[in-house]
């Protein structure tokens, strides 16, 4: 097959929602890269919460923050951070409303130390044992109670949220773009915060023009909400059996679950491997 630029979703795609890689999905990996496919991590969390042991696979890019950050061979190509004044709108949305909270930055992920505390309580009442909670965030934590003046957040996420994601919106305002998110089941009460305008599909434009890549050589694999533009915009589409029947709806070809070999699986079908 011909040299394919293949872009990935992490969470649901690579690695379980436990944080675990499956051997398959490394092995798949390893053997495409080998195969001198080009891979691309394309994902809603900020590089400081990708997973060490997806960093240390040496990537040929990066694409984080659901577009609002990518990197091509360690150089940064592209990175847009949250306007002063916006951000300083969106926190006290937030703190008006009693949201648990967290501001995504490429440095670490920023919880006041009300925040930090609620979001831990929130994923153990869910089932998610402590230490796997910690490894999920995989990122370094910032506590600071008053983050208004910061000028590096890309992204946020709020958790168990009292307020409906279409009030969020409305009470931020139309810079920012609220979607359930993009992990387990729960995209209710849950969801993710961009700037309007940077998604994953904009993140692959940036990465192709920097590159020379053609979009005709592309591939992606996703299963969230937040892979709708990635798959639309890529010349393959690769939906995960445990994906969102949103996504299943638009790929070209559904795979199997991220915990039964579905990356293995797919990447054989179209002859990467």
């Amino acid at each position: 097959m011909d040299k394919k630029i293949i872009f990935l979703d992490i969470d649901g795609t690579i690695m379980t929602f436990q944080g675990k890689l499956p051997e398959s999905a490394k092995q798949a990996l390893m053997l495409a890269k080998e195969a001198g496919h080009s891979l691309v991590l394309c994902s809603g969390r900020t590089k400081s919460e990708i997973y060490p042991e997806l960093l240390e696979m040496n990537f040929d890019g990066i694409i984080g923050a659901a577009g609002a950050y990518v990197e091509c061979g360690g150089q940064v190509v592209h990175r847009h951070v949250v306007e002063p004044k916006q951000l300083e709108k969106m926190i006290d949305y937030f703190e008006l409303n009693d949201l648990t909270y967290c501001l995504q930055t490429g440095e670490g992920v920023i919880f006041t130390s009300n925040n930090r505390k609620r979001f831990r309580d929130y994923f153990l009442s869910v089932g998610l044992p402590e230490e796997t909670i910690w490894k999920v965030l995989s990122a370094k934590v910032i506590e600071e109670n008053d983050s208004r003046g910061r000028i590096n957040i890309e992204k946020a996420a709020y958790y168990g949220s009292p307020v409906c994601a279409v009030d969020i919106q409305q009470g931020i305002g139309d810079y920012f773009k609220v979607d359930g998110a993009s992990y387990g089941n729960n995209t209710v009460t849950n969801g993710e915060i961009t700037c309007d305008g940077e998604t994953k599909a904009t993140g692959m434009a940036y990465y192709l023009k920097y590159t020379g890549g053609s979009i005709e050589d592309t591939i992606a694999v996703g299963d969230g909400l937040n892979d709708t533009d990635m798959l639309h915009t890529a010349k393959i589409a690769i939906a995960m059996g445990n994906g969102k029947a949103e996504i299943k709806a638009i790929a070209d070809y559904i795979t199997e679950d991220v915990d039964k070999d579905g990356l293995y699986n797919a990447f054989k079908h179209f002859g990467l491997i």
